[in-house]
């Protein structure tokens, strides 16, 4: 009776855990940016206006080097990255009144790209 009732429970904590897994089961967001800095105070005034911003929508900054070496080709000397609970999120960031007004600031200060992207979604096994 003992192997029954802990192999009834095993199983129902492999199956719950399925479910949780395949709830989670979603494509995390990201923000890609990659610029140099033209004019250091307008993009002070960019970092105090944006930085608040990405936790309201899910999100979080994982990457932010105002260094970041090159190993290939040409990159800019900066690279961010935030990432949000989905790509909708990331892109309900940029969009939103808040961050476009930020936004200004960082394209009047800075010369590069920004990338909303997917990330990687094993397939299922």
């Amino acid at each position: 009776m003992k192997k029954l009732v802990k192999g009834t429970i095993a199983v129902l904590v492999l199956a719950f855990a399925g479910v949780s897994q395949a709830q989670d089961a979603q494509a995390h967001g990201y923000m890609i940016a990659n610029y140099d800095i033209k004019d250091q105070a307008t993009f002070q005034a960019y970092m105090e206006a944006a930085g608040p911003l990405a936790p309201k929508y899910g999100g979080k900054v994982i990457v932010f080097n105002l260094k970041a070496p090159a190993v290939e080709g040409k990159p800019r000397s900066v690279m961010a990255i935030a990432e949000f609970p989905s790509l909708a999120d990331a892109q309900r960031f940029y969009n939103s009144p808040e961050y476009t007004a930020a936004k200004k600031l960082r394209m009047a200060a800075t010369e590069g790209t920004v990338v909303i992207t997917e990330g990687y979604m094993p397939a299922p096994q």
